[in-house]
């Protein structure tokens, strides 16, 4: 006897879990239930995102302090020294400002962040020949309904035809910072070029800067409390003329 659809599936549909009898029964059950299936595909979304956002420290080695033979060494000290060095902690971590963005070395506010997201959400989306948007070019309407509910601002599709690149459609993404959208676009031979965009709580006003993060050039900047970053695997200055474009696009849609 089959079992009904539970949370437990729900979940397990979410994190890619299911076995290949269990995807085909939950998939079915989904597509009865559109308002179920809207909101764990949600889910999954952001879940791919944060995965992506989190995977280079995933990858990282564990650090020689934390491996056994370090620690069992350290037991073996004597408690006094322990305490000493305890305390020499305690006193860097509170004059220093101590944190766990310290530690990792990544930016987790303001535009240096939002060019890692659009980053991290570019090489997740723009890589997918399945479905990279969510919702189509055909139904920018629909699009910008629901990210700009989200989002709590307007959200609008730039015009990129003059720079060579064709409105791909779009999706919403979690970011750390809570929902961003993310528009795609097709260009010539078949290049990629993405522009995220959400609230800023920090920076929310920011001239343009120019990153890269490995072949990818990013160009982000804030107006009025909205952030814009631009990304595709071109140069950095080769994609500012687009940003300029996208940047007067928005500029013209704040005052309409």
């Amino acid at each position: 006897m089959t079992s009904p659809i539970g949370e437990d599936d729900l979940a397990a549909w979410i994190d890619g879990r299911l076995s290949p009898e269990r995807q085909r029964l939950v998939d079915a059950y989904l597509e009865g239930q559109p308002d179920v299936h809207a909101r764990v595909r949600e889910q999954a979304e952001q879940a791919r995102a944060l995965a992506s956002l989190f995977a280079p420290v995933a990858d990282e080695p564990i650090p020689a302090t934390m491996r056994v033979a370090a620690i069992r060494g350290r037991q073996r000290q004597p408690r006094w020294q322990l305490a000493i060095a305890a305390s020499l902690l305690l006193a860097l971590g509170f004059g220093g400002g101590w944190s766990s963005a310290r530690w990792s070395g990544e930016p987790r506010a303001g535009i240096a962040a939002l060019a890692n997201e659009a980053s991290d959400n570019f090489r997740v989306y723009a890589a997918d020949r399945i479905r990279p948007a969510e919702i189509g070019p055909d139904q920018r309407a629909m699009l910008i309904r629901w990210t700009s509910a989200r989002l709590g601002e307007r959200v609008t599709i730039p015009d990129l035809s003059t720079a060579g690149y064709r409105y791909g459609g779009g999706r919403l993404v979690a970011t750390p910072h809570g929902p961003a959208a993310l528009l795609l676009y097709d260009g010539p031979q078949a290049s990629k070029l993405a522009v995220l965009t959400r609230p800023m709580q920090i920076d929310k006003t920011a001239s343009m800067t120019s990153t890269s993060s490995g072949t990818m050039g990013r160009v982000t900047w804030a107006v009025d409390g909205i952030g814009y970053s631009v990304v595709g695997e071109r140069p950095a200055a080769e994609l500012q003329p687009i940003a300029d474009e996208v940047r007067r696009q928005a500029d013209a849609a704040l005052v309409s």
